[in-house]
């Protein structure tokens, strides 16, 4: 009797267990895997050239990969993520940029296919700072870039974002600091975060 009773436990157990890996991990995953690029319908006109969703010539591969694994060793991802929600989970489309670039039409929320080109989704843990799905097309230059890692509130006096100085060296020359390799990388990175390419079958208008 009491080893019947503790059969059905551990296959209770392991019923509890695998339902949810099965549900939640393993058929996402299968699914996602088998995903491929969709093609834009004839005659939907793309900036760019693009002939597909996603296009891979948008995420840097060399250049920026290196910069997401600083940007993973560095704990950017523990106050920034990078998921723009959908409206009824949270009013990241009402925050000016987060969705991408609203004067073309072009602003929207996140899709798995977005993350394709990417080793590892840096979807984040919780929201101190911004969003940076689409950063790259807030802060645009290398220069301000380097400004908002090296000196957080010298662009915004409010800012909670430490200084990431110890990515920089000092000039030799005594003026200013220089950006270290890793610093050249995690920029890179930044720059290529820009998630709000056009969907194929949805038509954008220009602002």
């Amino acid at each position: 009797m009491k080893s019947d009773a503790f059969t059905k436990l551990i296959g209770g157990l392991a019923i509890a267990f695998a339902l949810p890996l099965i549900l939640l991990i393993v058929i996402p995953f299968n699914h996602q895997s088998s995903l491929q690029p969709v093609p834009y319908p004839e005659g939907q006109e793309v900036d760019g050239g693009m002939a597909a969703y996603p296009d891979a010539t948008l995420y840097k591969v060399g250049e920026s990969d290196y910069g997401a694994k600083i940007y993973a060793a560095e704990g950017c991802a523990y106050c920034h993520t990078q998921v723009v929600r959908p409206t009824y989970a949270g009013p990241d489309m009402w925050r000016r940029g987060w969705g991408g670039r609203e004067e073309d039409g072009l602003a929207r929320e996140t899709r798995p296919l977005d993350y394709e080109q990417e080793e590892i989704a840096l979807l984040g843990y919780q929201r101190i700072g911004q969003d940076l799905s689409n950063v790259g097309h807030r802060i645009t230059t290398r220069e301000l870039m380097h400004q908002h890692l090296l000196d957080p509130r010298s662009i915004d006096a409010d800012s909670g974002m430490p200084a990431y100085k110890h990515l920089y060296r000092k000039s030799p020359y005594g003026k200013g600091w220089e950006p270290t390799a890793k610093a050249e990388a995690l920029v890179d990175y930044l720059l290529s975060l820009k998630k709000d390419q056009p969907l194929p079958g949805v038509v954008t208008t220009g602002g």
